[in-house]
């Protein structure tokens, strides 16, 4: 794997006419998991297409290794950057085992017969996702977060080194989330350069390397978590007060919490006891 490093210079993305984000400076280093901050519809999923390059910005650059991304053939661009899109939905009947095999097409093409490299990435790829018990079920009859842990698989299987996810954790239960982020701060140890939208600031502060925050249409600042997750901050982009303190267990990691329900104690349900 060759460390690469995505960078947007005065990037504005939207849709026709409309600016979703506008003239964002940014840069994915190798090494490092970035999480992508801010409230639903500020345009996160948006700019991971235009980093992915599925999508064109409407001004500025997107460059893989100082070369623009539009100079890349799509399976050029395949080979180097995966993108798991959020909630995908996959109609027709493949086993597990084949839909994660489609990650393995900017390597043979798509009529070349499987080589022994290439099951060796598939069987690499269900095991580090959990899912080397599933290869043979029918992704039709899979929950949304399994849909999810092999469409992660399926990036993995392309050998990446930049790895692109929206809200790859939204589907999941809590031990799969915490099961998905260790392997993705594991692949960016490795030198993987990932960048995935989070909507949990805790998972954020907890994984992320820097934490990028968006609002009202502009990266408003990028820094560490521990830079990025403060009371103000987090009020400005999201509209709500939060509190902020340390974790309990990991020094120097802010924990956010959430304000109490505005209720009466009293009012509360009370429950039977319990015989």
């Amino acid at each position: 794997m060759t460390p690469s490093c995505l960078t947007l210079k005065a990037v504005t993305v939207g849709y026709d006419d409309r600016v979703v984000l506008e003239n964002v400076d940014l840069e994915l280093k190798p090494g490092e998991l970035l999480a992508l901050a801010g409230p639903n519809g500020v345009g996160k999923t948006t700019l991971l297409k235009v980093m992915d390059g599925r999508s064109k910005p409407q001004h500025g650059t997107v460059t893989l290794d100082g070369k623009n991304l539009s100079s890349f053939s799509a399976p050029q661009l395949a080979r180097r950057i995966a993108f798991v899109p959020q909630a995908a939905r996959v109609d027709w009947p493949f086993t597990v085992r084949e839909a994660v095999s489609l990650g393995r097409f900017p390597h043979r093409g798509w009529f070349a017969p499987p080589r022994p490299e290439d099951r060796e990435a598939v069987d690499r790829s269900l095991l580090r996702c959990d899912l080397e018990d599933f290869g043979e079920r029918l992704v039709t009859e899979l929950s949304g977060g399994e849909l999810q842990r092999v469409m992660i698989a399926r990036a993995l299987a392309q050998e990446p080194d930049i790895l692109l996810l929206d809200e790859p954790v939204s589907h999941l239960d809590v031990k799969h989330q915490i099961a998905t982020l260790e392997l993705v701060r594991e692949l960016a140890d490795g030198g993987m350069a990932v960048a995935a939208s989070l909507h949990d600031l805790n998972l954020a502060g907890l994984y992320a390397d820097r934490v990028a925050l968006f609002v009202k249409g502009h990266l408003h600042a990028v820094g560490s978590p521990l830079e990025i997750l403060q009371e103000p901050l987090i009020r400005l982009a999201f509209d709500v007060p939060v509190l902020v303190g340390e974790h309990p267990t990991v020094g120097g990691v802010p924990s956010v919490y959430h304000p109490a329900p505005n209720r009466d104690p009293s009012m509360r349900i009370k429950r039977p006891a319990q015989p």
